[in-house]
């Protein structure tokens, strides 16, 4: 696990503009890059297990599935501008699998991460705080990476990926602060008074491991406490993609589906048919 807290007390930070720098290198498991090692979109994401916001020792935010649940919102919410500013730090939806190149010719690469594609803290509440952040590794790198053998001369043995860090940076764009700021602040600070952090949270990512073989299935699903509520229902499929190197992780199935129905608290709240 990796930990970085903000010791600073005369500085005010802005981490909804904030980025997650990494510098690394792609290698099979004995030591050697190879172009059939390919990042998946959003692949530096997916080597991260879970991902946190704390707050005086309080966790405000936390997101496990890192890749998984920051794809899933991304390819909903981020337009191709946005997804072009994105690139550097790997995010490539628009594009096909070898024109994503994210490591040179040594496997070497660097990304800048805004947090808030990884977060709905770091997303929604823009002002001004005090920070730190946990980052927990995944156990392996299968789902960020994925072997595609097209490359001449073919390969007769299939490669393991291997993603090393050799540098992670936090840059937190920060605020000095004047003394009437300093003394507004103050005052707020011994006033006592609650204050109201309004974000949406994507800590509930739900994943059901094994579909049986039917044509009609029914999942129950428990959701947030009665201080959260959900807002919107993304549901995706994928066939034998999860720690499976042959297949890119970031991409989703049609399994002909013909008609989903959500209840919440036995109440239908959508009904969707597709012919």
């Amino acid at each position: 696990m990796m930990k970085y807290v903000h010791q600073s007390k005369n500085l005010m930070l802005t981490p909804s503009e904030s980025l997650l720098y990494i510098e690394g290198k792609l290698t099979n498991t004995e030591g050697n890059y190879t172009k059939r090692l390919r990042f998946t979109n959003n692949g530096i994401a997916f080597l991260f297990r879970e991902i946190c916001y704390e707050l005086d020792g309080i966790t405000i935010d936390a997101l496990r599935n890192v890749g998984l649940a920051s794809t899933l919102k991304s390819y909903l919410s981020s337009n191709t501008n946005e997804s072009l500013k994105l690139q550097n730090a790997g995010w490539f939806p628009h594009r096909k699998e070898e024109d994503r190149i994210l490591v040179d010719d040594n496997g070497k690469f660097s990304v800048s991460i805004p947090l808030k594609l990884l977060m709905g803290f770091f997303k929604d509440y823009r002002k001004l705080y005090h920070v730190a952040a946990a980052l927990i590794r995944s156990n392996n790198d299968l789902d960020g990476v994925f072997f595609k053998d097209d490359v001449t001369p073919p390969s007769t043995t299939l490669e393991t990926p291997k993603v090393t860090f050799d540098k992670i940076y936090w840059k937190v764009p920060h605020i000095l602060v004047d003394i009437p700021q300093q003394l507004a602040l103050t005052r707020i600070l011994e006033s006592n008074k609650d204050i109201v952090i309004g974000f949406r949270s994507w800590l509930e990512l739900v994943e059901y491991s094994s579909l049986t073989e039917t044509t009609r299935h029914t999942w129950p699903v428990k959701t947030t406490s009665k201080l959260e509520a959900p807002r919107h229902v993304i549901i995706a499929f994928q066939e034998n993609r999860k720690g499976n190197v042959k297949k890119d992780m970031s991409q989703f199935d049609d399994v002909d589906l013909t008609n989903i129905r959500i209840f919440l608290n036995s109440k239908g709240i959508l009904i969707m048919t597709y012919i």
